[in-house]
């Protein structure tokens, strides 16, 4: 399975990106699937008193929720959540899966650095600890500047762009 990473700051069009992405991955055929870490949130699907919430209350190790239409997965974990955790669940057979917000620094995960504008480059190399192995440069940024000295910009609201990121993405899928 493919991995990709976008990489950067709160509203720096990470989630366009994303959405752009999945679409032309769909477009070529191919099984895709969606993570979006959110480390800092305390959003939580389950809810007190609800059903989910009382079999967990009860000892479940994790509660499955099905519904019309969906599946949800409710589980603990030690720790912030990490991409083993988001593995363990994605069916077999998915293609690619595009992850919004991990900034995990593998080699068999290729990166994309999303920013807002020139300054947030570097912010975002401090912040989330990961300054090389990028293969390109897109987000906000894409909208005012179409040249960078160590990226190729693509801007996710242009099909084009994107169809030439989702290239760049299959020429760099590591070998194994």
């Amino acid at each position: 399975m493919i991995i990709v990473s976008l990489i950067g700051l709160k509203k720096c069009g990470k989630t366009t990106t994303a959405e752009a992405l999945i679409g032309e991955f769909k477009k070529r055929g191919m099984i895709v699937g969606g993570v979006k870490f959110m480390p800092n949130s305390t959003i939580t699907l389950d809810v007190e008193g609800k059903d989910t919430w009382r079999h967990r209350n009860a000892g479940a190790d994790f509660v499955i929720s099905l519904s019309r239409g969906e599946l949800g997965y409710i589980g603990d974990i030690k720790g912030r959540a990490v991409l083993n955790d988001a593995l363990r669940i994605v069916p077999d057979g998915t293609d690619i899966l595009i992850c919004e917000g991990l900034n995990q620094n593998d080699p068999n995960i290729i990166k994309v650095l999303v920013a807002k504008d020139l300054p947030s480059i570097e912010e975002t190399y401090r912040v989330r600890g990961i300054r090389k192995g990028f293969i390109a440069l897109t987000g906000i940024i894409s909208n005012d500047l179409t040249e960078h000295p160590e990226y190729l910009i693509v801007n996710p609201t242009r099909e084009d762009d994107i169809s030439t990121l989702a290239s760049m993405i299959m020429a760099n899928v590591p070998d194994g």
